[in-house]
Formats: C-alpha cells, sequence, structure tokens
C-alpha cells in the first residue's frame, strides 16, 4: 500500500513539472528591456529594475525603435 502512495506522489510531481514546462509565456511579465539599468530624467536617480522611478514617479522614458 505505502507503494501506491509514493507512485501518486511520482505521477503528481512528474505531471507539474510537465506543466511548468508547457507553460505559455505570460504577457505580464518583465521584459528584458525593464530589468535594464536606467537614469531618471527628471531627478537623475539611477533605477536598477523596473520602468517607474521611485523617487519622482517619472516613467521610463521610451527608447529609439521602441513604441
Amino acid at each position: 500500500m505505502l507503494w501506491l502512495f509514493f507512485f501518486i506522489v511520482i505521477i503528481f510531481l512528474s505531471g507539474v513539472f510537465v506543466w511548468s514546462l508547457k507553460r505559455e509565456p505570460d504577457e505580464n511579465e518583465l521584459k528584458e528591456s525593464d530589468l535594464e539599468e536606467w537614469n531618471c530624467p527628471s531627478c537623475g536617480f539611477t533605477v536598477q529594475m523596473g520602468t517607474e522611478c521611485i523617487y519622482c514617479g517619472e516613467k521610463k522614458p521610451a527608447e529609439r525603435g521602441e513604441q
């Protein structure tokens, strides 16, 4: 009976692993450009990650070629 329990646990963990590999990419995930460091044009603070300055609230300016 113990082998049945372990078998079910292994099948469940295998299913979770396969599901995580086949997951569709989420559109809300951060783009790589959102992870880059940039300088705020308003206050000069160096924002290390994100698209908004934590001090003045200024949004990251759009890069050339990006709309």
